[in-house]
């Protein structure tokens, strides 16, 4: 779900209406490829949706470039990588007033269970949002929330052990600003008020 803070932020910045509003969840066990191949190379993009895109060997790496794996990754298919000290997996934005946020992704073990390393890097930033190293149980994939937005994108390491790790479930979100609408200058103070009065109401929680 979007940040509702966020989104009267955006209406505030923008001064215009929402095009699309979309909510994507990609599984590497849809990408309908061999175990092994690696995704990038065999179905470029999979995943991508409208002005967001997925690039699953951003470093042009043997070693960092995920691959596909349909089973065993805690129970289900995930996408690991040689060895890399950081299997990479990157999401971009690739239109202009255009908000990406990145809700979760899932992480599983191939065998009993291990500590699995990971960061989130917000390519607006070039910095480290969100990185921790949790267990991961062999049976059951476990779900990190992140919940971040960046108009750049995001990219999501993790490793170093990224063979028998695996990422799967990665669940991404966008606004974008329609096309075509012109913001209007001086921005009426009509809409000044409801934007504020709109973030000042999501500022309350609910109880």
């Amino acid at each position: 779900m979007f940040n509702l803070k966020f989104l009267a932020l955006l209406f505030l910045a923008l001064n215009t209406n929402l095009s699309h509003a979309s909510v994507v969840t990609v599984k590497i066990e849809d990408a309908d490829i061999f175990n092994w191949e690696p995704i990038q190379k065999i179905k470029p993009g999979f995943g991508s949706n409208g002005p967001v895109s997925l690039n699953w060997d951003p470093n042009n790496d043997l070693f960092t470039e995920l691959l596909a794996y349909d089973r065993g990754y805690s129970g289900g298919a995930g996408a690991f990588c040689w060895y890399g000290e950081n299997c990479a997996l990157q999401l971009s934005v690739t239109a202009e007033n255009t908000v990406l946020q990145l809700n979760s992704f899932a992480l599983g073990y191939y065998g009993y269970g291990n500590n699995v390393q990971y960061s989130v890097i917000d390519l607006a930033t070039q910095t480290s949002i969100l990185q921790d190293s949790p267990w991961i149980d062999g049976t059951i994939s476990t779900l990190i929330t992140v919940n971040a937005s960046s108009n750049k994108g995001f990219m999501i390491l993790f490793g170093p052990d990224g063979f028998n790790g695996g990422i799967n479930d990665i669940t991404y979100s966008y606004l974008s600003a329609q096309p075509g609408v012109p913001v209007p200058t001086p921005i009426p103070a009509a809409v000044w008020l409801f934007g504020f009065g709109l973030a000042g109401i999501l500022g309350f929680p609910r109880s």
